[in-house]
């Protein structure tokens, strides 16, 4: 009986204690976009998503003076809270865009990923990933 109450009460403290949540890990990148001489492009529409349809990560925004894509609160880290492997694509002007450029990032665990889309000028038909 002695090793009855031994057997449980080590059982217990065993589930009580080894089902602790593991530490959520952040997945954080940012995104240059750029010409092919390497000039910071102003002002184009950037959007990184997973490419499926109604894909839940899906970060918009504009690029600045730098280059770099902020959102509508003017954050240039963004954060998912998974692993991901995203589509970017950055253009500017109207439809068909003056210039379009896309690549795919992957996001890893407790770092930043730092991201370069190149612009080149749309050609109808050229363009895409």
């Amino acid at each position: 009986m002695k090793y009855f109450f031994l057997f449980i009460l080590t059982s217990s403290l065993l589930f009580i204690f080894g089902c602790e949540k593991p530490d959520s890990s952040s997945f954080q990148f940012s995104i240059k976009v750029v010409d092919e001489n390497g000039v910071p492009i102003q002002n184009a529409s950037v959007q990184a998503t997973a490419p499926v349809l109604n894909a839940i990560p899906n970060f918009t925004g504009q690029t600045g003076v730098d280059g770099i894509m902020k959102d509508d609160e003017g954050l240039s880290l963004f954060e998912y809270n998974m692993p991901a492997v995203l589509q970017v694509t950055a253009q500017k002007g109207g439809n068909p865009p003056v210039v379009f450029g896309c690549g795919y990032i992957k996001l890893q665990a407790d770092s930043v990923v730092n991201m370069t889309i190149v612009v080149l000028p749309y050609v109808v038909g050229v363009a895409g990933c």
